[in-house]
């Protein structure tokens, strides 16, 4: 039965949020449905067709973010109250502009993709909820909501204490529209299904009481066709953005390789693209289909997210550039697999290419890896996602 879906990313960083919420949106008005995105960035649309069949509208945002003092946030909690969720009027702010947007639109359910407000928006309007997203962006359940930080163990009570702030000034907000409190803060993200979009030894919470991963979002058929160049050597696979502060580094020493390389790094300034665009390396502008190129790759080049967990489980090692701390704690669980390798810090690039493409057991430890999961693939997991989606909007 057709229905009216809204997908919802609300905070983060990164074209991947956009990649994953429009090709979804893309696949279910395939299956009918009407679909409306709602999005902070619409600036990566212009590398995804697809959204041009999709209603598109600027997502909410806090008039500030990212302010929870030095160093990653201690927990989502303490993430909340660095975007928006300091005060009760500037989480008031927001509550409203997200029902507005639902009461005009109407959706039968609402994805969230890294969107809290969005979630509680829907939870006061009575309509289905789903999040859709990796680990870091779906807390488990519990009280108070579990520290991010890895580096040391943090009392209970500091969690309990961020807990409490924020929830003070979601009830707060909760009040202003004639809602009823939550008792707890992880009633915030409570959903009618959580697409757990990732693999327990990646989920950034380390393990969950009760969970079901569904494998990462990973698009592998979507794109533009462009083959590996021909010649000797390996083949890297690169896909960063260009902020990255060693990318001439980066290229450079891929470059006196000689390997073959396919990099997609989206708007990239002129004179960089002329300078190392060659006939061992290309840059295309737009997104590439990956179907084309992983089954030959021997080394994928990100800052993580969910292209890395695909990676990884497609059996490819990878050097990672984490620019947050979500892409941290994902690059940290792929080292600890002994699958690749981060690099945090302006440091020689050369000698980590090497070793990374050099040495067999990065490659052996990233095939035992997909080796667990040898039923996971992109199209069944899409599948799945799209059928318990149809039996939500159908209940």
């Amino acid at each position: 039965m057709p229905a009216r879906i809204a997908l919802a990313w609300e905070l983060g960083l990164s074209i991947g949020h956009a990649t994953a919420v429009v090709r979804l949106g893309a696949r279910l008005r395939e299956r009918g449905h009407t679909v409306a995105l709602f999005l902070r960035d619409l600036a990566p649309l212009r590398f995804l067709p697809e959204s041009a069949s999709l209603e598109v509208f600027s997502a909410p945002q806090p008039t500030q973010e990212g302010l929870w003092g030095g160093g990653p946030p201690l927990s989502y909690a303490e993430l909340l109250k660095g975007c928006g969720y300091g005060s009760a009027d500037s989480v008031s702010g927001m509550l409203a502009a997200w029902r507005e947007h639902f009461a005009a639109w109407k959706p039968d359910l609402v994805i969230a993709d890294f969107a809290p407000t969005a979630l509680l928006a829907a939870r006061t309007l009575g309509i289905r909820r789903a999040t859709y997203g990796n680990g870091f962006f779906t807390p488990p359940r519990v009280t108070p909501l579990p520290q991010f930080r890895l580096d040391k163990p943090l009392e209970p009570a500091r969690l309990e204490q961020l807990d409490a702030g924020v929830l003070a000034n979601v009830n707060a907000a909760l009040a202003a529209c004639g809602e009823a409190p939550l008792e707890r803060l992880a009633q915030q993200f409570e959903a009618d299904e959580d697409f757990l979009c990732t693999f327990p030894e990646l989920d950034h919470y380390g393990g969950r009481p009760v969970s079901a991963w569904w494998g990462p979002r990973f698009s592998v058929e979507a794109g533009r066709a462009v083959d590996w160049p021909s010649g000797p050597g390996k083949r890297v696979l690169v896909y960063v953005q260009p902020q990255l502060t060693i990318l001439d580094d980066l290229l450079g020493s891929l470059r006196m390789r000689g390997d073959s390389v396919v990099a997609f790094i989206p708007s990239l300034d002129p004179a960089r693209r002329s300078a190392y665009a060659s006939s061992r390396m290309k840059l295309p502008e737009g997104l590439v289909r990956l179907d084309r190129l992983l089954p030959d790759c021997d080394l994928l080049v990100c800052h993580g997210g969910d292209i890395a967990s695909g990676a990884i489980a497609s059996g490819i090692p990878q050097l990672i550039f984490p620019g947050h701390y979500e892409q941290h704690l994902t690059a940290l669980r792929i080292e600890q697999l002994h699958a690749g390798l981060a690099v945090r810090s302006a440091v020689p690039l050369a000698p980590i290419i090497d070793r990374l493409l050099m040495d067999p057991s990065y490659r052996a430890s990233a095939r035992a890896f997909a080796a667990r999961y040898p039923a996971w693939s992109p199209a069944e997991q899409r599948r799945r996602v799209l059928a318990r989606i149809e039996q939500l909007v159908a209940a």
